[in-house]
């Protein structure tokens, strides 16, 4: 018998907050309609913070108003990973060693090792596998330099690699 008020109690406790969290979301802007004076207003105005442009959107703003496209010159946060290549140690001589990665245009350049650096490249169409490469571009190798060295700005996660095109 003394499960259900403890079951009772939990539950209670659960609504209670569960409703708070929703009351905290303040979720009015999803009843505006997209011809409200709030949508256009906001997209209308100058430079938004990223919350104001994405309340925008939510509220019925058009995109392509409300954010500047990348051809434009907005510069895109670059998105890293960091930690040790895994695979099979017979088929991939990485496997065990630290990387970093940054992605550009569809394209994943992986720094392997940072005492000794060698350079991967994944193409779009490669997810478990990669290619040596001898050169990667000068602005790409400098910021695969400082990931490695400092991974605390990349998420971490293992690589798998189940084969690597080597050059030779």
């Amino acid at each position: 018998m003394t499960d259900l008020p403890k079951g009772i109690f939990v539950l209670a406790v659960a609504g209670v907050i569960g409703y708070q969290a929703i009351k905290a979301l303040d979720i009015d802007y999803l009843a505006q309609s997209s011809s409200s004076p709030a949508a256009t207003s906001k997209a209308a105005k100058g430079p938004l913070n990223d919350t104001d442009k994405v309340e925008a959107v939510l509220a019925g703003a058009d995109p392509t108003d409300v954010f500047q496209p990348t051809a434009a010159g907005k510069k895109l946060l670059v998105a890293c990973d960091s930690g040790f290549i895994a695979g099979d140690i017979d088929k991939n001589r990485y496997s065990k060693i630290s990387y970093a990665s940054i992605t550009e245009r569809g394209i994943t350049y992986i720094q392997v090792s940072r005492y000794s650096p060698t350079y991967l490249v994944q193409e779009h169409y490669q997810a478990v596998t990669a290619t040596e490469v001898d050169k990667v571009p000068d602005s790409i190798k400098s910021a695969l330099q400082t990931k490695i060295n400092n991974p605390h700005g990349c998420s971490s996660q293992d690589l798998y690699l189940s084969q690597i095109n080597y050059l030779k």
